[in-house]
Order: structure tokens, then sequence, then C-alpha cells
């Protein structure tokens, strides 16, 4: 199979083996092999990942010019903005198919902002908890401001561990979220999450209120939830109403 993967557009053939290295040093876990049209799935990877991975590597299939550059050691494609993007297409590909459109906004925008609907949604659609609540966060309600992160327990820091150490692995905003709330980052998000969170290792951690404030000064309250699989902890935040000022009383 080797022998048949294309490096910047040119057949391998004085290194067949070329495909070992690329996994190895990309640490893939699944990759799309244009010249037969197949994906190839490790094995290692629970197999409530691999309907994701699939749709990622579809994604990578159907957009024309990533075929150049899913391979090789070319300068453009070890530049580190280029690989982001290339991720970035394959992925809103994948959450186009597998969440239907705009009908999982629909749907969502029909229910509470909650892990219940977050659960509800990912049997509906047949999705991971991590991939529906990261949509549930960006789709339910685009304009309004919302926020997610998949991170450490604070409590229990094996769960949601991060090889570098960091104390999250996503974080993700609606469109309104980063509109109003551009200076945020996940680390103030971190500081809410250790002041609320339990002492469970699973199922809810967090249902709170805190307060955040956006790029003109202004504190507005927001919605906290935070749920744990064992793997990650899920936080997610929604902009409830602006803080009242406070009045001193002399």
């Amino acid at each position: 199979m080797a022998h048949r993967v294309k490096v910047a557009g040119k057949q391998i053939v004085a290194r067949p083996t070329l495909l070992i290295e690329v996994i190895k040093k990309a640490n893939l876990s699944a990759l799309w092999i244009p010249d037969s049209k197949r994906i190839l799935i490790d094995e290692t990877v629970p197999e409530a990942k691999h309907r994701w991975m699939e749709a990622h590597e579809i994604g990578h299939s159907i957009i024309p010019w990533h075929r150049e550059f899913l391979f090789g050691d070319n300068e453009q494609t070890l530049d580190p903005e280029c690989h982001a993007t290339i991720e970035a297409e394959a992925n809103f590909g994948a959450s186009r198919l597998l969440f239907m459109l705009d009908r999982f906004g629909q749907d969502a925008r029909e229910i509470d902002f909650s892990f219940k609907s977050v659960q509800l949604l990912r049997k509906r659609y047949g999705n991971t908890l991590t991939s529906t609540f990261w949509r549930f966060v960006e789709d339910r309600n685009p304009t309004h401001a919302a926020f997610g992160v998949v991170g450490v327990h604070p409590k229990h820091p094996e769960i949601g561990k991060q090889a570098d150490g960091s104390a999250y692995r996503y974080f993700i905003r609606s469109q309104g979220f980063r509109e109003q709330f551009s200076r945020i980052h996940p680390d103030h998000v971190r500081a809410i999450i250790e002041r609320h969170a339990s002492w469970r290792k699973s199922g809810p951690i967090i249902d709170a209120t805190d307060y955040v404030v956006d790029d003109t000064g202004k504190s507005y309250e927001f919605k906290i939830e935070s749920f744990s699989n064992k793997y990650d902890l899920l936080t997610m935040g929604l902009l409830l109403r602006e803080r009242a000022p406070i009045v001193s009383v002399a």
C-alpha cells in the first residue's frame, strides 16, 4: 500500500516505507490514502471515536487542495499555520456531515443550555460526548456569548491530564463570545472552574454562576456547568445577564 501513496504529488518509488515514517512522525490516529481511497484508523483508538475520524478524513478527501499537503516534507507542509488551516477545514467538513448541516443547531435551540441537553443530542445524533459538546457550544446560538473548555479536573488532575502539563486541551467559543469577550483567555475560565469544582470524579462537577468581564469592562453573569466523563472535564458557560452595579451604603 505504501508505494501508492503520493508525496507532494509524486509517486513514492525510492522510499516505500515513507508511509510508516509519516504515521510515526506525526503520531497519527487516522489516515486517508488518496490513491486507494481508503481510511486507516489506529486499532488502539476507542471505537466511539472512529466515526469522527472517518468523517474528518472524508473532509480531507473532498477538499481538492488538501491532496497535495497530506504527506510530504516541503516547507509549506511543515508550516504550523498551514497545517492548522488544513485540520480546521477537515474538522468543519466532518462537523457538517455528522451534525446534518444546520439541523443540529435548530434542535439545540429548542432545549435548555445544559449537559442533559448535550447527552440527549449525543444519543440522537450518535456522536461522541466531546464532539456533541463542542457543536452545542458553537452552534446552539452563535450570536449569543457561550464558551466551552475541555481540560483537567482541578481536584483529580489525572482526569484530562495533558502531555505538555497544560490545564486545558480545547477552548471553544461561540461567535458572540469571540466578539464580546475577545480578551478572555482559558486561564480566566480555569480560575472559575477551580472556584466551583466538586470532588466528584465523574458526572456533574459544577452547577453555578460566576462573572466574566467583556472587552468594554462590563461584568456579566454566566451560567456554568461542568461534566466529567472520567477522561476529560467538560465545562461550558452561557451569558445570562449584565451584572447589576454594586451600590455602596454609607
